[in-house]
């Protein structure tokens, strides 16, 4: 007898700093925004299985930054989470994610960086295809971190209308098995 036992798992670490702080402490930074090149970088591993990765913010009033403290009572109400732009990219140039996109909120939409998480399976992509946007076959950044590890550039541009103040947004970046 001969038993046989074949995994699929996927995984995605964080190998940057998970905080980023925006200080908007200058009207000028209010107005024209900060952008965060390479402010978050993540690997995948995929092991047996095609992948999907797809991000989206999460906060308690869905839409909406978290408030932690307020500075004035001038303003008007909590930030959009849309307000925050997202660029991810590799070196192969396989996010499906061309350019700064904004974001939104995981509850309503999320953003498909690989595959099509809503309607899978997605065809089979590999790295070294001459169309290689969207690799999503089994692969791993150690052997191929030109396919398998992201950058995350992030901009922010509020302007002055909201209330001052200290504001949170999470952002969840996740990888599953394309079933």
């Amino acid at each position: 007898m001969r038993i046989h036992s074949i995994a699929q798992t996927v995984d995605i670490s964080i190998v940057s700093n998970p905080n980023i702080e925006f200080k908007f402490n200058t009207v000028s930074k209010l107005v024209n925004g900060i952008v965060f090149p390479d402010a978050i970088t993540f690997n995948i591993v995929a092991v047996g299985t095609q992948w999907d990765l797809y991000a989206g913010s999460v906060t308690g009033t869905p839409g909406v930054w978290d408030n932690a403290q307020y500075y004035t009572s001038s303003g008007n109400g909590f930030p959009p989470v849309n307000l925050l732009e997202m660029r991810v990219h590799n070196l192969s140039s396989t996010s499906k994610i061309s350019g700064y996109v904004t974001m939104q909120d995981i509850n309503t939409t999320t953003l498909d960086i690989i595959g099509d998480h809503t309607n899978a399976p997605d065809p089979p992509i590999n790295c070294s295809d001459a169309a290689h946007t969207g690799t999503n076959t089994p692969g791993t950044y150690v052997l191929d971190p030109q396919c398998y590890q992201f950058k995350v550039d992030l901009k922010c541009t509020p302007g002055i209308q909201y209330r001052p103040g200290v504001y949170t947004l999470e952002l969840e970046f996740i990888v599953a098995p394309d079933l």
